[in-house]
C-alpha cells in the first residue's frame, strides 16, 4: 500500500470521525454481502441518504477503503477468524462477524494500531446495544489476532481462500495456477489506477505532462493516484473520459471507422460510444436502460461528441438497413473487472455464468442478421470465463456458417500484439501490465459476414 494511504488510515485510527467511518464501512459490507448490492452503488446510496453524507472526503474514503479491503481479503479474513474462534461465530450475534472482519482487515492489511482497532471495534456496541454482550469476545479475538494473526496469514493461500471453489477451478483450469495467483494479486491491490481515454489521441503527450500520467501502449493515460475525477484538469473541457485501458481495445479492433455507420449495442456506460464518435464514426448506440442512456448523453455533451441514442431491448430490436460495422459488448458476469469490483468475487455463482452465456448466445445470433454481407462485427465481454468467450464463439460459428473469424495480427495492431490468441481473438487479464497496475480482463473477437451480397 502507498505510504500516503497508510498515513491517512493511521490519522483516522481513532476519534469520532474514525468511528463514524468504520460504522459506514460496516453498513457497506452488510449491503454488499447480505443484500447483494454493488459496492459503488452502496457507497453512492450511503453518500446520498446514509451517515456517510455527514463525513468529510477523507473519512468517506477511509470507510470505502475498509470495506474494499474486507471484500478483497474476505477468504483470508474468515479463515483467520475460524482459527481464532474454535467455536465459530455465535448464532444471533448481529453485527459481530462484520465487526471482527473490519478489525482483522485493519490489523493485517491496513496497519492500523492494535489499540485503535480494538477500541473502535468495541465502540460499535454503543450503537448495537442489543449485542453489547459480545464486547468481551470482540476484544479477546482481536487482541489474539493482533498478536498472532500475521503468522497465521502467512500460511494461507490468498487465491484458494478468497475465490469460491468453482471460480478457482475455472480460472486455474483455463489459465493455470500461477496465472490465477497473479490475477488474485491484482484483485487485492490496495490502489487501482485510473485510466483516461483522450478525445484527441494526438494530444497524449500534452495531457500526460499536464496530468502527470503514464502513457499506456493502448493509447490510454494512466494515473497511479488521483483526486476526484471531476476536479482533474481536462474534465470540464471534455478532453477525456474515464475508461479502463482494456475496455478501449474492442473499438480499436474495428479498424478505421471514420465516416462509417457503426451500431454500438449494449452501449452503456458509453466509453466505446465516445471512442467511436471521436474516431469520426456515424454512431447509433442502443441500450435497454433509459437512465444509462441519459448518462451517455450527458457524457457526450461534456466531451462535445454526438451519437444517435436508441432505447430498446436488443433481442426485440430490428433495423431497416444492414450495418457494415457492429460492436456488441454483451452483458456478462464481469469477472474480468474484479480488481475494481471485488464484491463480484463473492456474488457470482456458476448459475450466473450459465445465464449470461445463454443470453450472449441469443444476442449474438440475433445480431448476426443485422450485419451486412462483408460486414465486420466485434463481440466482447469483460469476463474471464471461457463459457462467455471461446466456447460461445465456437457454437456460434457452427450455427452460422457464413461467419468466420477475422484474425487480429500483430502487424495490423502492434499495441494489441501481447494479447492476441492463436485463433486471432484477443484476451486481456488482470495480471497483464501488472507492474503498472493491471487491467480488466476482456475477451474480444472479430467476426466477418462472408455471405454473398
Amino acid at each position: 500500500m502507498h505510504r500516503k494511504a497508510r498515513n491517512m488510515e493511521k490519522s483516522q485510527s481513532s476519534g469520532k470521525s474514525g468511528m463514524a467511518a468504520r460504522a459506514g464501512a460496516l453498513r457497506l459490507i452488510h449491503a454488499v454481502l447480505s443484500e447483494k448490492a454493488l459496492l459503488d452503488e452502496a457507497y453512492a446510496h450511503e453518500l446520498a441518504e446514509g451517515p456517510l453524507r455527514k463525513l468529510n472526503g477523507s473519512d468517506r474514503a477511509f470507510a470505502k477503503r475498509i470495506a474494499t479491503t474486507v471484500l478483497q481479503h474476505l477468504g483470508e479474513i474468515d479463515t483467520i477468524l475460524s482459527r481464532f474462534m474454535e467455536r465459530g461465530i455465535p448464532k444471533k450475534s448481529g453485527p459481530l462477524r462484520n465487526i471482527l472482519r473490519i478489525g482483522t482487515a485493519e490489523l493485517l492489511f491496513l496497519n492500523t494500531p492494535p489499540h485503535a482497532v480494538v477500541d473502535c471495534a468495541v465502540s460499535h456496541y454503543r450503537t448495537w446495544r442489543k449485542y453489547a454482550g459480545f464486547k468481551g469476545l470482540t476484544n479477546a479475538v482481536l487482541r489474539r489476532i493482533s498478536r498472532d494473526g500475521a503468522d497465521e496469514l502467512a500460511t494461507i493461500d490468498p487465491a484458494k481462500a478468497t475465490l469460491p471453489d468453482w471460480m478457482y477451478q475455472s480460472l486455474s483450469t483455463t489459465y493455470g495456477q500461477d496465472s490465477t495467483n497473479a490475477m488474485m494479486a491484482q484483485f487485492q491491490k490496495a490502489q487501482i489506477p485510473l485510466d483516461l481515454t483522450l478525445k484527441d489521441p494526438a494530444s497524449a503527450d500534452e495531457w500526460a505532462e499536464r496530468l502527470g500520467a503514464e502513457k499506456m501502449p493502448s493509447g490510454s493515460l494512466r494515473l497511479a493516484s488521483h483526486d476526484k475525477v471531476d476536479t482533474l484538469e481536462g474534465f470540464a473541457e471534455g478532453a477525456w473520459w474515464v475508461q479502463d485501458a482494456a475496455a478501449t481495445l474492442p473499438v480499436q479492433m474495428l479498424g478505421e471507422v471514420s465516416g462509417q455507420k457503426v451500431l454500438d449495442l449494449c452501449a452503456a456506460p458509453g466509453g466505446k460510444t465516445m471512442q467511436l464518435a471521436a474516431g469520426g464514426a456515424d454512431v447509433t448506440a442502443l441500450d435497454i436502460s433509459a437512465k444509462r442512456l441519459e448518462r451517455i448523453e450527458q457524457n457526450l455533451k461534456r466531451v462535445g461528441l454526438s451519437a444517435e441514442l436508441v432505447k430498446g431491448d436488443l433481442l426485440k430490436k430490428s433495423f431497416d438497413a444492414k450495418w457494415p460495422f457492429i460492436l456488441l459488448d454483451a452483458p456478462c458476469s464481469a469477472t474480468g473487472t474484479m480488481r475494481r469490483h471485488p464484491e463480484l468475487i463473492h456474488q457470482r455463482t456458476p448459475a450466473d455464468i450459465g445465464h449470461f452465456a445463454k443470453l450472449q448466445a441469443k444476442m449474438l445470433n440475433h445480431v448476426a442478421d443485422m450485419l451486412a454481407p462483408g460486414g465486420l462485427m466485434v463481440f466482447c465481454t469483460c469476463s474471464l470465463q471461457p463459457e462467455e468467450g471461446p466456447e460461445l464463439i465456437a457454437d456460434f460459428l457452427m450455427q452460422n456458417p457464413t461467419f468466420g473469424i477475422e484474425p487480429l495480427t500483430a502487424e495490423e495492431t502492434p499495441a494489441l500484439a501481447p494479447f492476441i490468441q492463436p485463433d486471432g481473438s484477443l484476451r486481456t487479464r488482470p495480471d497483464y501490465w501488472s507492474e503498472a497496475g493491471g487491467m480488466d480482463g476482456f475477451f474480444a473477437i472479430r467476426l466477418r459476414n462472408h455471405a454473398p451480397s
